[in-house]
């Protein structure tokens, strides 16, 4: 499939993923329910997508010779009620009964796979009654004849029953798709001559992250538990930096080949995460991911506009990514002389676009006259005005007094501010180093002096 043949719909319509499915077809009978109507949707991430509708027919809900790929399904009411959940893996011809007063207790005929499903969910919730029950009698004054060490003692022995049922289950059924979701939930065990030691620790829950779940597995995509495994692992595992980011993602991706599905699943989820960034510098991250993937393999579900999109951003970000030379400006100053950042030699640059109608240009100004007063530090400001009155522009550089080397981004001999910066909204900084390199952009002033700071220590290391 090449670009021109890409899909038209992205990511919730996912067509894809019925290629090469069997059939299936299975009943459910609900008592005392009151709609005709049953809403079959499964999980797809951290989303619930709409599978397909069923209208009684004496007495049932019938899904007959329906393509489902496996998978954790929802069947829901008309008005968006969850009733329960259940397992679809290559099983046909199931059916499950229910009573509409409550659905702890569905039974299910023609599936071992949701039969076990059932059960277990039957033993983890009255588990989690018991741990509850417990919790509420001694926070309501009760058992005060109990130690704080036989409470927890009891705890324990109830989370120990249910690590064992899961355990049995595991054992038992080894090829069921439940038991894979099992072993997906479970914890990583340090061991016990590493415990001690906080970073091997780490190193190993790290190194160890993604055993227990197969990443070319398919049907993952279809359960909640893939999108919270990899939100945990980017946002509390990898080390918050671009580098290591990325080196995480291509190890993850790798994980999940040669499955297409898994792994333009898992480009789709990066893409999102990291399209606008919580944190200054992961726009590398984007940059990487259209340059090594999007641009060089057939993602599903990537048309040719999204595609030329992806690619026009990721061209504009890539030269102002951080560590890369900061795009020339020569801009007019004052004087009517045409003058460049490039000229100033100094440890640190900053790049001021601001706007005098802009309040909080006003505010951010005003904190940057302060540290220039004050700092030890030899920094110099290049502050770009966007406005186009020079004459208005002139004025309010004498009234804010602003000492600096003051330009006008109107007037260029190079490319338009605008684009080179992709500037969208004031005010917008760019901080450089005596090289004219990038080392942090986007931020405020009030971060000004500690980022500074810490690129004063890494220069001295």
């Amino acid at each position: 499939m090449n670009k021109q043949q890409a899909l038209s719909l992205i990511f919730f319509l996912i067509i894809f993923t019925f290629k090469g499915k069997s059939q299936l077809s299975f009943d459910i009978v609900i008592e005392n329910y009151q709609d005709s109507i049953v809403v079959l949707t499964s999980y797809y991430g951290n989303k619930v997508k709409l599978i397909d509708t069923a209208y009684i027919n004496n007495s049932k809900f019938i899904f007959n010779n329906k393509v489902f790929p496996a998978g954790v399904y929802i069947l829901v009411s008309p008005g968006k009620s969850k009733l329960f959940e259940f397992i679809i893996n290559n099983e046909s011809g199931f059916a499950f009964y229910a009573d509409s007063q409550s659905y702890q207790d569905v039974k299910v005929t023609g599936s071992i796979e949701n039969r076990v499903f059932f059960d277990h969910k039957r033993y983890r919730d009255k588990a989690y009654e018991n741990i509850r029950e417990l919790i509420d009698t001694v926070s309501n004054g009760h058992y005060k004849q109990l130690s704080h060490e036989e409470i927890q003692y009891r705890l324990d022995s109830i989370k120990k029953e249910l690590i064992k049922e899961e355990e049995r289950i595991i054992e038992t059924y080894p090829d069921l798709f439940m038991t894979s979701l099992l072993e997906a939930k479970k914890e990583i065990n340090i061991p016990d001559h590493l415990i001690s030691d906080s970073l091997q620790s780490y190193l190993y829950y790290k190194d160890h992250y993604w055993n227990r779940i197969d990443l070319k597995d398919e049907r993952f995509i279809r359960t909640p538990i893939l999108d919270k495994k990899l939100n945990y692992y980017f946002d509390n595992i990898v080390y918050l930096n671009p580098d290591s980011t990325i080196v995480a993602i291509d190890s993850v991706i790798s994980y999940a080949r040669p499955s297409d599905e898994v792994v333009s699943y898992l480009l789709w989820y990066f893409i999102s995460k990291y399209q606008n960034p919580k944190y200054m510098g992961f726009d590398a991250v984007f940059v990487h991911l259209v340059e090594n993937y999007f641009s060089k393999e057939d993602v599903l579900l990537a048309t040719l506009s999204i595609l030329e999109k992806l690619e026009e951003q990721s061209e504009k970000l890539k030269p102002l990514l951080i560590g890369e030379p900061a795009p020339n400006l020569i801009l007019i100053d004052t004087n009517g002389h045409f003058r460049s950042f490039r000229e100033i030699n100094s440890s640190f640059v900053l790049l001021l676009f601001w706007d005098y109608d802009c309040t909080v240009c006003d505010k951010e100004i005003k904190e940057l006259q302060k540290i220039i007063d004050t700092t030890t530090f030899d920094l110099k400001v290049y502050a770009v005005c966007t406005n186009s009155d020079l004459t208005q522009w002139k004025k309010t550089i004498l009234s804010k007094n602003m000492n600096w080397i003051n330009v006008n981004g109107t007037h260029s001999i190079t490319s338009d501010f605008h684009d080179l910066y992709d500037i969208n909204g004031t005010p917008r900084l760019f901080l450089l180093n005596s090289e004219k390199k990038i080392i942090a952009k986007y931020l405020k002033v009030e971060q000004l002096l500690l980022i500074i700071e810490k690129q004063f220590m890494k220069n001295k290391i």
